[in-house]
Formats: C-alpha cells, sequence, structure tokens
C-alpha cells in the first residue's frame, strides 16, 4: 500500500463573495485526521474584520473530486438549458 502525502496547511484553490454581508465561498484542500479532503465552505466576517469558517459546507475525501466536477458541469450545462444563467453569469467578478 502506498502512503498519500498530506498536507501541512490546507490550500486554498477558489474563493469569491457570497454576498454583501462579508459572506465569501473557499475550496480548500486540506488533511483532516489524516485523510485527504476537499472543504467547500461558507466563510463568515467576525466583528473583528477577520473571515472565519462557518458550519455551512462540505467536506468530502480527495478521491471524490472528480464526480463533484461532473456533478458541478452537469448543474451548470441544465441551468443554462433552462436560461437560469448566461454567458455573462458565474465568471470572476
Amino acid at each position: 500500500m502506498t502512503t498519500r502525502p498530506t498536507l501541512a496547511e490546507p490550500v486554498t484553490i477558489a474563493e469569491w463573495w457570497k454576498n454583501r454581508r462579508g459572506e465569501s465561498i473557499r475550496l480548500t484542500l486540506t488533511t483532516w485526521q489524516g485523510r485527504n479532503i476537499a472543504d467547500l465552505r461558507v466563510w463568515c466576517t467576525s466583528p473583528e474584520g477577520k473571515l472565519k469558517p462557518s458550519a455551512k459546507g462540505i467536506a468530502c475525501d480527495i478521491k471524490h473530486l472528480a464526480k463533484l466536477k461532473g456533478a458541478f458541469a452537469k448543474a451548470e450545462a441544465k441551468a443554462r438549458e433552462l436560461h437560469l444563467i448566461t454567458d455573462d453569469d458565474g465568471g470572476d467578478q
């Protein structure tokens, strides 16, 4: 059995503002209890002005990234088919 590397610190892959109340959505790769995970979580601005992770989010084993990628691609395609988003929506802003 091959030992997989672990991360000493979380690696932020993407982050964007969720709303104007100071909440962001952040995707990180991290190691938790010896397991490598993908963590998609809402971060909230504290009264001190610092972003803190909330309980809202999902974390799953890193092996599920390909399935998540496929699921998000299907969701985007369906949202476009239903005209819920257009080419002008959802880019880096």
